[in-house]
Parts: C-alpha cells; sequence; structure tokens
C-alpha cells in the first residue's frame, strides 16, 4: 500500500469509518447466533437462516443505493441515511428473554439496509479520491481496515460480553458456591437449579450491553467525507 494515499483527507477518513463499521458493526453482529442458540432454544443451522434479513437488506440496500448514484451523481446521502438506519436497529440493545422473532428480524432487516448503504460507499468515495493506477489498492484498502475493525471488535465484544455475563451469573450464585471455569453446554447442563434457570436472562442482559455499545459506535460515524 502506497504511503501517498494517507495524504488525501478523504482516504483517510473513509478508511476510519471502514474501520469503525468493522469495529461496531460486525462485532456484535457476530453475537446474533449466539443468542437465538442459547436463549431462543435453535439449533446452528436454523440460526444462520433467521439472521437471513439481515443479508438481504445488505443485499437490496447495496443494489439500490448503486443504481441510484449512478443517477444522480451523488452519493453522500447514503452514508448519513445508512448510519441513521444502523442507529435504529441499535434497537436490538432491547433483546430480552421474552423479545418475538418477528420484532427481531425486523431490526436485523434495517440493520442490513443500514450496511449496504455504507460500506459500498466508501468504496466509491476511495476510488474518485485516488489516481487511476491506486484504484486496486485503495479498494482493497477499504475491505482490510474493515477486517481489522471486525477483528477488534471481536475481541472486544466478547469480553464485554464474557464480564458482563460473569458477573451476572455470580449474583445467582447459592451461597458458598462457585462459578465452573467453564460455561460450554456440558458445563451449562450441569448448573445448580437456579443458576440453569436463569443463565438465558443472563445471556440476553449481557446482549444487551453488547448493542449499547455498538450504538454508541454507529452514532460516531458521519456522512462521507469530502463528498
Amino acid at each position: 500500500m502506497s504511503l501517498s494515499l494517507f495524504r488525501e483527507r478523504t482516504f483517510v477518513l473513509a478508511e476510519l469509518i471502514s474501520f469503525i463499521v468493522g469495529y461496531a458493526l460486525f462485532g456484535e453482529v457476530t453475537f446474533l447466533p449466539l443468542y437465538l442458540q442459547v436463549v431462543k432454544g435453535t439449533t446452528p443451522s436454523q440460526a444462520g437462516l433467521q439472521i437471513t434479513p439481515m443479508m438481504a437488506g445488505v443485499l437490496f440496500s447495496s443494489i439500490v443505493s448503486g443504481r441510484v448514484i449512478s443517477r444522480i451523481g451523488k452519493y453522500r446521502l447514503f452514508p448519513i441515511a445508512g448510519t441513521a438506519l444502523v442507529t435504529v436497529a441499535m434497537l436490538l440493545s432491547t433483546l430480552a428473554l421474552d423479545t418475538p422473532l418477528p420484532v427481531m428480524q425486523a431490526y436485523m432487516a434495517l440493520l442490513g439496509l443500514g450496511l449496504g448503504m455504507v460500506m459500498q460507499v466508501l468504496v466509491l468515495a476511495v476510488q474518485n479520491v485516488v489516481e487511476f493506477r491506486l484504484i486496486g489498492v485503495a479498494t482493497s484498502s477499504a475491505t482490510l481496515f474493515r477486517s481489522i475493525g471486525w477483528s477488534v471488535g471481536v475481541a472486544a465484544f466478547g469480553a464485554i460480553f464474557s464480564n458482563s455475563l460473569h458477573t451476572s451469573l455470580e449474583a445467582l450464585l447459592p451461597p458458598g458456591a462457585q462459578m465452573p471455569p467453564s460455561l460450554g453446554p456440558q458445563a451449562v447442563a450441569h448448573l445448580p437449579a437456579a443458576l440453569h434457570d436463569g443463565y438465558p436472562h443472563a445471556f440476553a442482559a449481557s446482549m444487551q450491553a453488547i448493542y449499547l455499545v455498538a450504538a454508541g459506535g454507529a452514532q460516531s460515524r458521519s456522512g462521507c467525507p469530502g463528498c
């Protein structure tokens, strides 16, 4: 990657937003299938199918926004609208044990629509500000920074989730009882009755902490710079 690219303000800001997209959004999206499996009791295959609205939203908004941009020649509006949709979708922070699946999938669809309006427009922004010979590097750099943000987000949200879950479960322990060293499927099945019954509630509450942090990350983004 040519360091001269970082002299361009739009390129730098677009890569920073790509990083935040990966951090604030993809990090917490990773935990949706876990929520569906633990709290809703679905299988891994069913959980994968149940997040289809989010992926359909990404596909739909990417196609539509691309066609509209081709017609009007402007793209600043789409990252702004996408950010607004993502912020609304962070109502996923209200997930609870009794949250209906259709409501959850509606939030997923909004999240996907917002993602589709942001990710591809950032690529378009950097392609329009670099020299022709550097278009390939600029395009791949957007994916690189998004992937780095994804890795950091998964690690950070994983730490937040684990700490919140551990704290919630400790509060449910009977006097003198100790937390198991691991909480895999077999360990959860052999938890004390009070802890076993309260595990789904603690899991859902820990998910809320992830989405609240992600909502702050989504609100920190702005419209496409330099458009």
